[in-house]
């Protein structure tokens, strides 16, 4: 499988949640928590099935 610029940038856009979701629990803010646990659940997961198939070499 080939690795293009999306691949990589989902791994950044992860990160950016990520971060956002730390910053919303240290604000307490419950709407913004909720919605970056369930967009960095999403993302991981998209993550993880980039990682399987670049590993997998399908």
């Amino acid at each position: 499988m080939k690795i293009v610029l999306f691949d990589f940038l989902m791994f950044v856009f992860t990160f950016f949640i990520a971060w956002g979701c730390l910053n919303s629990i240290k604000a307490k803010n419950k709407f913004a928590i909720g919605f970056g646990v369930v967009s960095l659940v999403v993302f991981l997961f998209a993550d993880g099935l980039i990682i399987y198939y670049i590993t997998k070499g399908a």
